[in-house]
């Protein structure tokens, strides 16, 4: 592997770990609580707080914002130009409100926190040009206690797996191609009903898999569904394929897939995620009129969901849990369940399949998939995510706590403008 290689590697590695640890802390915020993240280099000729920056604000029990400051905010240097804002409408930031423009920022549950750490990332990287997170420095203000955010502190481990290993067997050279996969999402990676690794780029999907019957990592994703005409279809493979000689291109029924297979006799890391960044490249370079070629759509074919799939005491939970003035109590849940505790495990793991799954979909949507909406995937989510919330609770059989909720009406447009955030929060919290 060529130098430049290994620098781009090791670049790529420090935005995982700073990307997981920002996720990390997000998703432990509480309400109040504030984390402003900076370019500490930037020239700002003398004006305070107008380098490239981008906020969190936690409100409302579980929500949190993540913020670009409008360009009266920054310096010209950094201003946002229209192309930049049209990215970050891509990377799923609301860029105006009633047809007028207003400071990018995206509203998430917390749960999300790993999500908005990518688009971070993204913002920094992408949309600034920032080369390494070591340029990054931070403030965080809220609570008494709040806890300090450092973007500069290495992870001790910044190897994923020894450099070359000979797998033991399938299940071991799963587990190494977990670990491999982990600073690509900034979390241990999850895995799909058939065992498969889902790894989503922006218009599509790929599913990264161990054979069963040979030491060989596949990465697969299916670029075009419905194609129309296998012959001509085959022809355009053919010199696509010379055109691509690291990933190979198949008609698959009438699908079109591309499959990279990385040898995991010996497993080296550096091989797979070389082979999911080719896979990356080839969805950056498809789109609707590569489709069009081929007389088919783009991405893979989205099944529908039946709900008869579903039994019947876990839709009647759903539905309960779906009327906002109705507020359940164990036993009306544990009743759905037919009071019995493996019904209740059973509806738990459906329940977080179908968050996980309306999750990606959400994500997908976020990166340009057209073929999802993401505010249905949203609602979606949040209608499985009470479920599994509720189930849990019958399962931990504790009383459910109450927190006060903090109301962000007063600081929607000026949240990090100075750094008495979460004074400015109990003010308004004290006046109603």
């Amino acid at each position: 592997m060529s130098d430049s290689l290994e620098f781009d590697f090791d670049v790529d590695a420090a935005w995982m770990q700073f990307q997981r640890k920002l996720g990390d802390y997000v998703s432990a915020m509480r309400d109040g609580d504030a984390l402003v993240i900076e370019s500490r280099y930037d020239t700002t000729d003398g004006v305070p707080d107008t380098a490239a920056c981008v906020q969190f604000y936690a409100w409302d029990l579980d929500m949190v914002r993540c913020e670009i400051p409008s360009n009266e905010h920054l310096h010209s240097g950094r201003a946002i130009t229209a192309e930049q804002r049209e990215a970050l409408s891509q990377l799923g930031f609301r860029t105006s409100v009633d047809s007028e423009p207003t400071a990018p920022h995206v509203d998430r549950n917390r749960s999300w926190s790993d999500d908005l750490a990518k688009k971070t990332v993204a913002v920094f990287r992408d949309i600034w040009g920032l080369p390494h997170p070591s340029f990054l420095g931070s403030r965080a203000t809220g609570r008494y206690d709040v806890p300090n955010f450092d973007a500069t502190t290495a992870e001790s481990d910044t190897t994923v797996v020894p450099l070359c290993v000979q797998p033991k067997g399938k299940e071991h050279l799963q587990q190494l191609v977990d670990r491999a996969l982990e600073p690509w999402f900034g979390f241990p990676p999850d895995h799909d009903p058939d065992g498969d690794i889902p790894l989503r780029f922006a218009g599509g999907t790929a599913y990264v898999s161990v054979k069963p019957t040979e030491p060989v990592v596949e990465i697969n994703s299916t670029l075009v569904h419905a194609v129309s005409g296998r012959t001509r279809a085959a022809e355009l493979l053919v010199d696509l394929n010379l055109q691509l000689p690291d990933v190979m291109l198949h008609l698959v029924q009438d699908c079109v897939v591309a499959q990279v297979r990385v040898s995991g006799s010996p497993f080296v890391a550096d091989h797979l995620l070389w082979a999911v960044r080719m896979l990356s490249h080839v969805w950056e370079q498809v789109d609707e009129k590569f489709a069009e070629d081929f007389g088919g759509a783009l991405g893979e074919p989205t099944p529908p969901i039946d709900a008869d799939d579903f039994p019947d005491g876990l839709l009647e939970l759903v539905e309960l849990l779906a009327r906002p003035e109705e507020s359940l109590d164990l036993d009306t849940v544990l009743g759905c369940c037919s009071s019995d505790r493996e019904v209740v495990v059973s509806y738990l793991r459906i329940s977080a399949e179908q968050e996980a799954s309306w999750r990606g979909m959400a994500v997908a949507a976020d990166l340009g998939d057209e073929h999802c909406d993401v505010d249905e995937a949203d609602r979606e989510a949040g209608k499985w995510g009470r479920a599994v919330a509720a189930l849990r609770e019958v399962l931990r059989s504790t009383p459910e706590q109450v927190t006060p909720v903090v109301d962000p009406s007063a600081i929607q447009l000026q949240l990090f403008e100075t750094d008495e955030v979460a004074e400015i929060s109990d003010e308004r919290s004290d006046e109603q």
